[in-house]
């Protein structure tokens, strides 16, 4: 709840803090991975074979996750899962800097981490509305998608490409570090019951024990609470049959087909096409970052003054446009460029889209929602990394990307078919949402 003039409250501060140390350990880690691939095998099968391990969770493990998150207090879902993943990435610092780490096992780290996104990010994208009132919707996804893109590529991007010249090591103890100091502001966040058991327009405010509704437990509910199964089946049901967030859904499905060009060749267009350093892979993710940065914080006076349809419509093909231009990049420079353009619309198009997720979703069915949504849209990773790393050794990494970007425009056509009908008012969203 608002507690003060241009604040969102001291929820909302304790997940952006939260948001912001942990995610900045998420770019660390995104820079130094693929760079730790390429110096393990040059084939692009095997190194987009990391980049699909890394989205492999959410077509496998996803369902339980999204179930998981509304059933059962989501802080401290975060702050388990913050705890292991951090562990995890303790271990594969100590098999980098003892010299026994393989391929495979970037695979298994890119697995596991990803799953514990599973469990994180839903959790945050859930208790946003919880914590702040609709009207700050667009704000407070804004700031989130900003911290997001800015730690993830920004600040993190340099910093691990940086580090794995120094050591090949040290990224991936930062990452670890990351994880574990979140826990510190994710436990001021409200501690909330069991979220079946709340009302779903229950707003949480303050520090750790307060809260400005409580509900009883009664026993009916425990010993009638439905299957984990059904649980998830019920979150699947209600994306697949509402008339905005399914089209949407899969609209976006075709986006990251294309998209997975980026994720997992950037780094050999950038090292072997470009003949950069190490450290340079770092600048291209920072210039991309910057551009993202703007785009989210714009982000919300577009979706108010044009509507959902022409942001992300608009948004999706000049991304796309972009990511084919990466075919024309002849040096560090020129991918930094084309890769700052293609942030700029990218990250507009995420706190939009997040936004109308969870106006049109009751948030006792948002985890399930979000997860059910990731699951094809992430799943869909899994085949476009390995897709175009196919690709790339059958028609050459340039060409790829010009694959990729046409893709993308599809993506945006589909977009603006799936909300045809909507305008700056939104009305057929609201009747939705209604």
């Amino acid at each position: 709840m608002r507690t003060a003039e241009g604040s969102l409250g001291s929820g909302f501060r304790a997940l952006f803090l939260g948001s912001l140390i942990s995610n900045t350990g998420d770019g660390i880690r995104l820079a130094a991975l693929p760079l730790l691939a390429a110096e393990l095998a040059s084939s692009p099968v095997l190194v987009s074979a990391v980049t699909a391990a890394q989205f492999l969770p959410w077509v496998s493990v996803a369902p339980l996750g999204g179930a998981l998150v509304d059933r059962y207090d989501r802080r401290r879902i975060i702050l388990f899962t913050q705890g292991w993943r951090g562990l995890v990435m303790l271990a594969l610092a100590v098999s980098v800097a003892t010299d026994v780490v393989a391929i495979w096992h970037l695979c298994v780290v890119a697995f596991a981490i990803t799953a514990g996104e599973i469990l994180v990010d839903p959790s945050v994208v859930a208790l946003v509305p919880k914590v702040v009132d609709d009207e700050q919707l667009d704000t407070a996804n804004g700031r989130i998608a900003s911290v997001e893109i800015v730690t993830n590529d920004f600040a993190g991007g340099p910093v691990g490409a940086t580090a794995f010249g120094f050591a090949p090591w040290l990224p991936f103890l930062f990452d670890a570090c990351s994880y574990l100091a979140s826990i510190v502001p994710f436990r001021r966040l409200p501690v909330a019951l069991p979220v079946d058991t709340q009302p779903c327009d229950e707003r949480l405010s303050g520090d750790a024990g307060s809260t400005t509704r409580t509900t009883r437990t009664t026993r009916t509910t425990r010993t009638t609470r439905p299957t984990l199964r059904a649980d998830a089946a019920e979150g699947f049901r209600f994306l697949r049959r509402h008339p905005v967030l399914w089209p949407v859904t899969v609209a976006t499905m075709v986006y990251y087909l294309g998209a997975a060009t980026g994720f997992s060749l950037l780094v050999l267009l950038v090292r072997y096409s470009a003949g950069g350093p190490a450290w340079s892979f770092g600048m291209v993710l920072a210039c991309g970052a910057v551009g993202a940065f703007v785009g989210a914080r714009v982000s919300g006076t577009l979706a108010r003054r044009l509507g959902p349809r022409a942001t992300l419509t608009t948004a999706t093909f000049l991304e796309g446009i972009a990511l084919a231009g990466m075919a024309l990049s002849t040096s560090v420079a020129v991918l930094s460029a084309i890769w700052f353009v293609a942030g700029v619309p990218a990250g507009a198009r995420i706190p939009v889209a997040r936004s109308l997720q969870q106006r049109l979703t009751p948030n006792r069915l948002l985890g399930r929602v979000n997860v059910s949504a990731r699951m094809f849209t992430r799943g869909i990773i899994v085949v476009g990394a390995l897709g175009s790393g196919a690709l790339a050794a059958a028609i050459g990494l340039r060409s790829t990307f010009v694959v990729g970007g046409a893709i993308e425009v599809i993506s945006a056509l589909l977009i603006a078919r799936a909300l045809r009908t909507t305008g700056p008012h939104e009305p057929p969203i609201a009747t939705a949402r209604a």
